[in-house]
């Protein structure tokens, strides 16, 4: 029979390390889903946790330290976990901004479906947008990247460490700028097909007011709109591709940039 003992430092420095590992995975796009249930999510923390702090030099914890002191130390790693998560999930939420626009221009912004991502009321398209970008994610071992990134923010920014400084600012900035970057390019081909067919039933309307534009205008645009995005779905990937290898990157250099 094997037995395991820790000593009274040890199970602070890994309480600390299931504070991180559990903010990221509470917080992060597919960990965090409400599709994987809560139990599933906290022995996937502690396994994490307990793997990581197997290999990993853990920093010395006085266990004397007053209970003030060790609940700070907790803040501070489900910042870390929450901040890493919070730079995965803009990924995805800038696949729902470009499923709202599309939604909207192509009419179907009335129709609301519950998201099983977070639960909340969204347009179809955008949690259709949501799914693909999830596939693609996990056909390139991107949920491989966010456990990576667990160890490496362990190596960078061991416990009692971090630094909230500009550069970690920017950076998160510029991961929510991405956002709407992300979103305004997966929708403009579509927003751009169907701004040329409003364009031709305004043509049609002025040339021909016989014609009951409002009636063949919303079928119209909807059956554009589909097909542009079913068209769209060839570049997508390729698209989709780049940022997620972009975000791989930005997460290493979120990483350090927390580092003091």
């Amino acid at each position: 029979m094997i037995s395991v003992e820790f000593r009274d430092s040890e199970l602070l420095a890994m309480l600390l390390v299931l504070a991180r590992c559990s903010g990221i995975f509470v917080f992060t796009p597919f960990f965090g889903s409400i599709n994987i249930p809560t139990h599933v999510r906290i022995v996937l923390s502690f396994a994490v946790t307990y793997l990581f702090a197997l290999g990993l030099e853990l920093p010395t914890i006085h266990p004397a330290w007053s209970l003030t002191y060790i609940l700070l130390g907790v803040g501070e790693e489900l910042l870390i976990g929450m901040v890493i998560g919070f730079a995965a999930y803009t990924l995805f939420a800038g696949l729902q901004f470009a499923g709202q626009i599309i939604g909207f221009q192509i009419g179907l912004s009335l129709v609301n479906t519950i998201d099983p991502q977070s639960s909340a009321r969204s347009t179809s398209l955008s949690v259709y947008q949501n799914y693909l970008g999830m596939m693609l994610f996990l056909g390139l071992n991107g949920h491989h990247w966010i456990i990576r990134a667990v160890h490496t923010s362990l190596t960078t920014v061991p416990p009692y460490s971090i630094r909230l400084n500009v550069e970690l600012l920017e950076k998160l900035t510029l991961l929510t700028a991405q956002l709407f970057v992300i979103g305004f390019q997966v929708a403009a081909p579509i927003t751009a097909a169907l701004l040329l067919t409003d364009f031709v039933l305004g043509v049609i309307g002025r040339s021909a007011p016989q014609i009951q534009i409002l009636v063949i205008g919303f079928p119209l645009k909807v059956l554009v709109g589909l097909s542009a995005l079913g068209l769209g779905l060839y570049f997508f990937p390729a698209a989709m591709r780049a940022h997620f290898t972009q975000f791989h990157s930005d997460l290493d250099v979120l990483i350090h940039s927390m580092r003091r």
